[in-house]
């Protein structure tokens, strides 16, 4: 009898702790009374052949990241990634002014990038692209450029000093010279 007691008093002290403890919000969305082509996507809205929510696809892409430790789980997850990718196509297509697609643009570039393989590199200069054409001037744009340099060891582009008008000629004067005393015969 003791023993049924003790189970209704934690059970009831359970339900306390839930009933007392503060919800967290969770991030404002767009209202989505306006036309969907508009508006942010439900977020119990599903896209493309996996059937994923904007939540679901932010949640694949953090687990192939956290799961990417090895080379070889890496390369496993491209097949995840184009899946996933379909998903972002079909969610841009119903929502293409939703501003959480650019954010998980650049979480899939930095997957693609995760792959060591050359498909990997094709994938994320791809989501690049889709970003700079769909998405311009969007931090995430910044972020996923800024990554594949470091990723992929490129430079980055740094203005070049103009040469002056000047200059020019004097290169031009002081080549010639060289050439027309090196045609002459030695006599």
């Amino acid at each position: 009898m003791r023993l049924i007691v003790s189970s209704a008093a934690c059970a009831a002290l359970a339900l306390c702790a839930v009933l007392t403890v503060p919800s967290v919000p969770l991030p404002a969305r767009a209202a989505t009374t306006a036309a969907p082509s508009a508006a942010a996507a439900p977020l119990d809205e599903y896209f493309g052949r996996m059937q994923l929510s904007p939540i679901g696809i932010g949640n694949e892409l953090h687990l192939i990241a956290s799961r990417s430790q090895s080379a070889s789980d890496a390369r496993n997850s491209l097949p995840l990634l184009t899946l996933i990718e379909n998903s972002l196509h079909d969610w841009q297509h119903k929502y293409p002014h939703d501003d959480w697609i650019p954010e998980n643009l650049a979480r899939l570039e930095h997957d693609y990038l995760l792959v060591p393989t050359i498909g990997g590199r094709i994938h994320a200069m791809q989501v690049i692209q889709w970003l700079r054409s769909d998405y311009p001037g969007t931090p995430a744009l910044d972020r996923a450029q800024r990554e594949a340099e470091r990723a992929m060891g490129l430079p980055t582009p740094t203005p070049e000093p103009e040469a002056s008008a000047s200059a020019a000629p004097e290169a031009e004067a002081s080549a010639a010279p060289e050439t027309e005393a090196s045609a002459s015969p030695t006599p």
